[in-house]
């Protein structure tokens, strides 16, 4: 592991701390912002989640930022509990969070286990309730680290195994007690989120985002792995479904069509007196 000084740019963290010294009234906000959404995720404790309704479970999820693009949040909490069961994915999501085994195993437990739930969902739940020990993962998250000259940073789901959040964790926990020697006193991972998003969303990473490059200009290698190829078809699949309910339609995965056989990804949509049109991939 290299020192935290090699890894965490300083002057991005300077940025970032003159601009809250420079507006308190934001600095006080933020800070009242993370403390509630941290309080709200820590007192869903591993008993009560168990008992959670599922319209207590969709204002759970709704809260999420990794929630906030989906225009229809219910069909969402609807297909996980289809594709899981209520009990089932409220126990995978208790043990995730409160279970005390390396977060490692639970990590890739819950994402072989769990249909429909990814690490921006993953990460996100786990980093309002232990903030300490936990980051949000997700493509803003790339592109910081990216920006701040990590390597072998995960592209893709499948490259994000269990192994991989936890190094990632350990990064961001550097950007934290970094944050805090230069003069934030009350910086955890929430923080280091808050901290990506103002500092590190650099246009050309956006748009170069599968195009990491290093400080010298070379390109940094793509972390190869063992991978399972039934995990990447299905993530594959679940992506096109979740197109499909975006634009409107009712998207259904391994749909079984005429003859019996199964599709990956259906799209419906009844359109006026044409009556119900299907987009079928397989």
């Amino acid at each position: 592991m290299c020192p935290c000084e090699q890894r965490v740019a300083k002057t991005p963290i300077s940025s970032y701390l003159e601009k809250l010294k420079n507006n308190p009234q934001r600095s006080v906000d933020d800070l009242n912002e993370r403390r509630e959404r941290i309080a709200y995720y820590q007192s869903w404790t591993a008993d009560r989640l168990k008992k959670m309704t599922i319209d207590e479970f969709t204002k759970y999820l709704a809260r999420l930022w990794a929630m906030r693009i989906l225009g229809n949040k219910q069909y969402v909490v609807d297909k996980l509990v289809e594709d899981n069961g209520f009990s089932a994915i409220m126990d995978n999501i208790s043990e995730l969070i409160w279970n005390d085994k390396p977060i490692a195993e639970r990590w890739d437990k819950f994402l072989k286990t769990v249909k429909g739930a990814g690490p921006a969902m993953m990460s996100e739940i786990l980093c309002h309730t232990h903030p300490d020990k936990y980051m949000l993962w997700n493509r803003r998250a790339y592109v910081a680290l990216n920006h701040l000259g990590i390597e072998n940073l995960p592209r893709y789901n499948y490259q994000h195994n269990g192994k991989k959040y936890e190094e990632l964790c350990g990064i961001a926990k550097e950007i934290a007690r970094e944050i805090e020697a230069m003069g934030e006193m009350e910086a955890n991972l929430v923080t280091v989120d808050y901290f990506m998003w103002d500092e590190l969303q650099v246009e050309k990473n956006l748009s170069k985002i599968h195009q990491p490059k290093t400080s010298s200009g070379s390109t940094i290698p793509v972390i190869e792995e063992d991978v399972d190829p039934v995990f990447i078809h299905n993530e594959v699949r679940d992506k096109i479904a979740d197109i499909g309910s975006w634009l409107g339609f009712q998207a259904e995965t391994e749909k079984k069509i005429a003859g019996g056989a199964v599709v990956d990804t259906v799209w419906e949509a009844t359109i006026g007196n044409m009556g119900i049109c299907h987009f079928q991939m397989a």
